[in-house]
């Protein structure tokens, strides 16, 4: 009998144990719907994007700011980390009621409330005021950014996209930058690079390829002497 309710102790989870089982799975089912990009609006009407990559998410306000962060979920909350460069850019994201003449204290993060609700990811801001964002498709992710290339002879390259359709490259370490033109059209991706400006007389001008949504990666083809495929993965900082 003794050893009956020790086996039982063992095999029975405390309510504690059970608790925290608990919060451990829907912490990583929430983790797992969030990893998307969202949009809705600020409570001033101005469109807001949150972008989920693993542990950092990019903050888009006003389709023009962007905030690289990082963040933690728990069932409940969304903990945004940013230092204190971005905390003020950050409040004014997040918070309704704010004085330009009021004494800001930089803070080193947000707890903001979440939840899902028919789909929708719904977050109260400091103010508790609710802001509502709807899943978009991962396409609609903007490419322009910072990428990097694991190139065959161990050297990198940076790639950058700029809004205007000006992309440029270097090699890391040390390379020169090269400068073109971008241009994507739906997962296709294509570049046009200035002759004046390619380093070596066998780079490609033309490089072509597929934008992946769903990995955040953009893959090319020969972009240049010894390469086949070149996958070109997004820096968010």
């Amino acid at each position: 009998m003794k050893t009956l309710l020790a086996f039982l102790l063992i095999v029975t989870p405390t309510p504690l144990v059970a608790q925290r089982r608990d919060f451990d799975r829907d912490r990583d089912d929430a983790q797992t719907r969030i990893l998307k990009r969202w949009v809705g609006a600020k409570v001033n009407g101005l469109p807001l994007w949150l972008d989920f990559f693993g542990d950092s998410m990019l903050v888009v306000s006003d389709n023009v700011r962007n905030y690289p962060v990082d963040y933690a979920l728990t069932p409940r909350n969304l903990i945004i980390y940013g230092d204190t460069a971005l905390s003020h850019m950050l409040y004014h994201v997040f918070h309704r009621f704010h004085d330009s003449t009021e004494a800001f204290v930089p803070t080193f993060q947000f707890r903001l409330r979440y939840r899902f609700s028919l789909e929708k990811l719904l977050i109260d801001d400091e103010d508790m005021v609710t802001i509502t964002m709807t899943e978009q498709n991962s396409l609609a992710r903007p490419i322009e950014a910072r990428w990097i290339a694991d190139l065959p002879d161990s050297t990198q390259m940076e790639l950058f996209l700029s809004r205007s359709g000006e992309a440029s490259h270097r090699i890391r370490p040390g390379g020169s930058r090269v400068f073109g033109k971008w241009e994507r059209r739906s997962r296709d991706i294509e570049f046009d690079w200035t002759p004046d400006s390619l380093e070596v007389s066998d780079s490609t001008l033309i490089w072509t390829g597929l934008f992946d949504a769903q990995g955040q990666q953009i893959v090319l083809g020969s972009i240049g002497s010894g390469t086949s495929v070149t996958i070109f993965r997004r820096i968010i900082r």
